[in-house]
């Protein structure tokens, strides 16, 4: 009877016993597994222009808008010299206003930005199929920055000196023109008024050009250091 009484009171406490509880998982581990579905469900990040952050004064726009009307009378020049003054001769000779119009911007805008500018525009200038060789972007630029530093040395600035620099610089790139091109075989000796007379055309050719150039140096006001 007793160890009936056991066995019952066994199986009683037995089915007392309390259910286990599921283990629940630490705060830490659950923040976790929350923090890696938010990384992998995270939108990309919006794309930031480069050009969002420039912002340009007023001042500049306009020193901008200088450079535009540069290139731009550079050009315009260029048009006019292959399609209307290559059609007219004098002696068999006729102007450059690709080569006044850069000589007379490099003059004004003096020697420290001059020289850029005539390194570029030389280079364009070749690049276009209007310039004889090669050779004429070193003539250029070395006639163009020692004519700024001719002006800027004996001179004031006036139209007077900025005009008979660059027109000197012209005549003499003709005449550099002329013996590169007897040197290399590509023109004959008794060419050389032609090449005179050239340079001539193109130093009075800057008279009415100056007045254009000038108005256009006046964009964003005088930045000249002397």
């Amino acid at each position: 009877m007793a160890n009936e009484r056991n066995s019952r009171s066994t199986r009683s406490s037995a089915g007392k016993r309390p259910a286990r509880r599921p283990t629940k998982k630490p705060k830490q581990k659950q923040k976790r597994v929350r923090r890696s579905l938010v990384s992998e469900f995270k939108p990309d990040a919006p794309l930031v222009s480069p050009l969002k952050g420039m912002r340009f004064t007023h001042l500049q726009w306009l020193q901008i808008l200088r450079w535009l009307s540069y290139i731009g009378i550079c050009v315009l020049c260029l048009v006019i010299q292959d399609s209307i003054m290559s059609r007219v001769s004098i002696f068999g000779a006729t102007t450059d206003l690709a080569v006044a119009a850069m000589l007379l911007i490099t003059v004004l805008e003096g020697s420290e930005v001059g020289s850029v500018f005539i390194l570029i525009a030389s280079t364009v200038f070749y690049f276009s199929g209007s310039a004889p060789g090669p050779y004429s972007v070193g003539l250029l630029t070395i006639l163009g920055l020692g004519a700024s530093l001719f002006r800027q040395m004996v001179w004031h600035r006036s139209r007077g000196s900025i005009v008979l620099c660059a027109g000197l610089a012209a005549i003499i790139y003709e005449i550099g023109l002329y013996f590169t091109g007897l040197f290399m075989g590509l023109t004959s000796w008794y060419r050389l008024p032609r090449f005179l007379i050239t340079g001539l055309l193109t130093a009075a050719a800057m008279f009415p050009l100056y007045y254009v150039i000038y108005r256009i140096g006046q964009i964003g006001g005088h930045t000249w250091k002397e």
